[in-house]
């Protein structure tokens, strides 16, 4: 799901969380995007390929511009 999708769908109520996963082939992370009706995907370029964070305070950041104040983050 690209960047303005996902917004849009936050701001429906579509999304109802976020988890960073490790890439499974290489280094970085991946923002998982958590729905309703158990449905979730990956956050993706304009190219349609999984958005790799290099650095995990990075992809906070995301979060936080899509979500506004994130809150707390679990490990």
């Amino acid at each position: 799901m690209q960047i303005g999708q996902l917004k849009e769908y936050f701001g429906l109520g579509v999304v109802t969380g976020f988890a960073a996963q490790r890439q499974p082939m290489g280094d970085g992370w991946v923002l998982l995007v958590k729905g309703t009706e158990s449905r979730s995907w990956h956050l993706v370029t304009a190219l349609g390929k999984v958005r790799v964070f290099a650095k995990l305070d990075t992809l906070i950041g995301q979060v936080d511009e899509i979500a506004g104040l994130v809150h707390e983050v679990r490990f």
